[in-house]
């Protein structure tokens, strides 16, 4: 792979930091996704590592920005090619996932019910896709966040202001059949490391300010050094990492077999492990550097703290990840 970006992936990622800087950090999903569509990051023929260079650049801008845009911009991907949801790709209308295996709802008849926990972000004119179980698969399908018979429990959640996240319980609800749930889960992993990798490098940012600020990033500070060169080492690795799995993923988009997408989850998987580990670890030293302020509410620093624990949480907690990556990594017991 060329680890240098190309002119279109480094226009995403310039368009990615200025979207992020006009945002308010508390900016509703609607005005995230018509901001990107405004702009021009909304695009079904867009690879996926341009999309990931945006998300990573929002995310040092705003968290909750980075983290609707990659919701919204995995969805409408993975949904590429089925006319049905071309208004995702104009930013009429907001994706909302299901970020949670732990209760799924259940469907019969091309009719939902049950309930789909952590879907996010909950919108009055947003498509949410779930997974509820065929048999013994589960499948995505698509429903209408406004459908009848359609009950939002809102959730208030510590972090990310903005992104609205909510519990759905559907009643026989009319939904659409899309296919396996492995694609979704595949781009949504790698677009929520990328915006990990955002928020890491936001808080790095933040902690060499104060170090210059405070005249302690120079030579001779070893422990404020160290804590700098830590977090940056490990960004840098996990966006490797990241851009490893945008990268294989993008090109083999569409065209995959069971071995094959089996290898590209494993490969996304670890991309969010190391980009989630790399940035909870440059909060906590950006913490250490930055001293009793980041404590102060309000504090940068202390806001990414809160926004950051998201990542351990969406799209697959740390266990999942590690048994994905397991099964395509480690060799196999043989009889």
């Amino acid at each position: 792979m060329n680890f240098d970006l190309t002119d279109v992936q480094a226009s995403w990622q310039a368009k990615g930091a200025s979207l992020g800087r006009e945002l308010a950090r508390d900016s509703a999903a609607a005005a995230v996704v018509m901001g990107a569509a405004r702009v021009g990051l909304l695009d079904p023929r867009a690879d996926l590592l341009a999309v990931a260079v945006a998300v990573d650049a929002m995310a040092s801008q705003s968290s909750t920005a980075a983290v609707v845009f990659a919701l919204h911009s995995g969805t409408a991907l993975a949904l590429t090619g089925d006319d049905r949801f071309s208004a995702l790709f104009r930013g009429e209308t907001v994706a909302a996932i299901g970020l949670s295996s732990d209760d799924v709802p259940v469907e019969l008849g091309g009719r939902l019910s049950g309930r789909a926990p952590w879907v996010a972000p909950i919108t009055e004119h947003g498509v949410a896709v779930v997974g509820p179980r065929r048999g013994e698969e589960r499948e995505a399908y698509a429903v209408s966040l406004d459908a009848p018979a359609v009950t939002v429990e809102t959730v208030t959640t510590a972090g990310l202001p903005g992104l609205v996240c909510g519990h759905v319980t559907f009643n026989e609800v009319a939904c659409i059949r899309i296919g396996a749930t492995l694609p979704f889960m595949i781009l949504i992993r790698i677009l929520m490391a990328a915006a990990g990798l955002g928020m890491g490098r936001r808080a790095l940012r933040e902690a060499l300010t104060a170090a210059r600020a405070a005249h302690t990033a120079a030579a001779g500070e070893q422990t404020v050094q160290g804590l700098l060169a830590d977090a940056a080492t490990e960004l840098d690795a996990a966006t490797l990492m990241t851009w490893k799995a945008a990268y294989a993923a993008g090109t083999a988009y569409g065209s995959v077999d069971g071995a094959q997408a089996t290898t590209l989850l494993a490969d996304a998987s670890m991309a969010k492990l190391a980009a989630t580990s790399a940035a909870q670890r440059a909060v906590e030293r950006a913490t250490q550097v930055v001293g009793a302020d980041s404590f102060r509410q309000g504090h940068i620093v202390e806001r990414l703290g809160q926004d950051v624990r998201a990542l351990e949480l969406f799209a697959g907690r740390t266990e999942a990840l590690r048994a994905a990556a397991a099964e395509d990594r480690l060799p196999h017991a043989t009889p």
